[in-house]
């Protein structure tokens, strides 16, 4: 029994808690990220208090009980016990499964070492009680204003989700304004603004699969880093969990390095969560699917106004901040709605703003912690990888079966695949990406440091 088998129970549970028609019990990347932070800190601090080999994340921890020892094999009955009681607390839907999960852990084991996991799992969750996290989660308080996020209108009834996820209280961070900048998006007349524009609606649309090789490759680069909340995979923080244990050099730690390293990536996405979704909203900004439909006069929501605050005249008129012509008809390649529970169906724009890109802030909060605690660079590091969307299980939107497809890339290829992804999706602009990297990054500096 060790770390690996608690991460291996909560990436079940978060699979499990997008499967089928169940709702979930932490929804979005945003309350999975959180949900998995409790679980691996809770199995942290238990195993580093009893063994003393590493320190404890949470200050006021309970006390030792007299007579517990303080070897590998305590520490780790400690571990199990408060990753099992902490994922019972954070999906009370599956505590039946759970209890089969981890039937055969704690056979034989003392029960003070399993009594004193348990305490330290209470200590996590009440430490966490007050955090924010139970504030109102969607909403369809939207903006009718150029540049401002709006429901994609090929599902019109999309409310926007997390919009109070940014006052959650973080894990590491002191202050997401200070710890975690990220400046204002390109206005709508930049050039930025044009050329995030001229990439995506070619990059980014919806037949991309009908075009030449390099589209194609893009499209499968989009897909590969989904995990959209799709049915049985769930959300990225899986996917980036996934990635991890398939590093060499992670396989070859030993048993605390892995606790602390899992703990403080899924610690780190946790704090990418709430840093994203507080830029989110702060700065409110329009999918590619408004964007690029609604550029041109008489398109949006005004009538006889250009949406964007600037109509986009066709290419050739000599002025490189206006990009292309927009169309009212383009749709995105979009996030990709795997295994359907119902045949056909859409792929969609995720219901929330756009800058900066979720994906990219987690991607690269984890990776660059990865990294960091492994005493390399991201360049430094190789993993062969099979993701679920492509893993010869998996359907499409149609139901077709995608094939098996596993790939070889560094870090820091994964970081940046990872972030361009959203753009061959269709779903973010280029700026979203680099936006979602920078925060990305101040995050993983702050964690690494909580850690060391």
């Amino acid at each position: 029994m060790s770390i690996l088998n608690i991460n291996d129970l909560a990436l079940k549970l978060v699979a499990k808690d997008f499967s089928g028609d169940h709702k979930p019990n932490n929804a979005g990347p945003t309350k999975t990220s959180r949900a998995l932070a409790i679980i691996h800190l809770a199995a942290h601090d238990a195993y580093a208090k009893i063994t003393g080999k590493l320190n404890p994340q949470l200050k006021t921890l309970p006390n030792l009980p007299e007579g517990i020892g303080n070897n590998e094999a305590t520490g780790n009955a400690a571990l199990v016990s408060a990753g099992i009681y902490a994922a019972e607390q954070l999906y009370p839907d599956f505590v039946q499964f759970i209890s089969t999960e981890t039937a055969q852990l704690n056979v034989g084991v003392d029960s003070g070492a399993l009594n004193y996991g348990k305490q330290v799992a209470v200590a996590w969750l009440n430490a966490r009680k007050n955090d924010n996290s139970d504030l109102p989660y969607l909403d369809s308080n939207y903006s009718l204003e150029p540049g401002r996020h709006r429901p994609d209108p090929v599902n019109p009834n999309q409310m926007t989700l997390g919009r109070t996820w940014g006052l959650v209280k973080p894990f590491v961070l002191c202050n997401v304004v200070t710890d975690a900048p990220l400046c204002k998006q390109p206005d709508l007349d930049s050039e930025k603004y044009a050329l995030a524009f001229d990439e995506v609606i070619e990059c980014g649309k919806s037949d991309i699969t009908q075009r030449n090789d390099d589209f194609r490759r893009k499209a499968v680069i989009g897909i590969f880093w989904g995990y959209d909340g799709a049915n049985l995979l769930g959300t990225p923080p899986r996917l980036y969990n996934q990635v991890v244990l398939e590093i060499p050099e992670f396989k070859a730690l030993p048993n605390s390095g892995k606790i602390k390293l899992l703990t403080a990536i899924n610690v780190a996405m946790a704090d990418a969560g709430i840093a994203a979704w507080h830029w989110k909203y702060v700065y409110d900004f329009w999918r590619p699917i408004v964007g690029i439909r609604e550029a041109e006069a008489g398109w949006g929501p005004s009538p006889g106004q250009d949406s964007d605050g600037n109509a986009l005249p066709a290419e050739g008129d000599g002025n490189i901040l206006r990009g292309k012509k927009g169309d009212p008809f383009w749709l995105p390649l979009g996030a990709p709605k795997s295994n359907p529970i119902t045949k056909p169906v859409n792929n969609f724009t995720p219901n929330f703003p756009a800058y900066p890109s979720g994906h990219a802030t987690f991607g690269s909060a984890c990776f660059e912690v990865a990294a960091a605690l492994l005493c390399k660079t991201p360049e430094e590091i190789f993993v062969n990888f099979v993701s679920d969307e492509f893993n010869g299980k998996t359907t499409d939107n149609t139901g077709a079966v995608r094939p098996r497809y596993e790939v070889t890339f560094t870090l820091r290829e994964a970081i940046e695949e990872n972030k361009i992804s959203r753009i061959y999706l269709g779903v973010h602009w280029i700026f979203d990406a680099t936006g979602g990297e920078i925060v990305g990054k101040a995050i993983a500096h702050k964690v690494v440091d909580a850690f060391k």
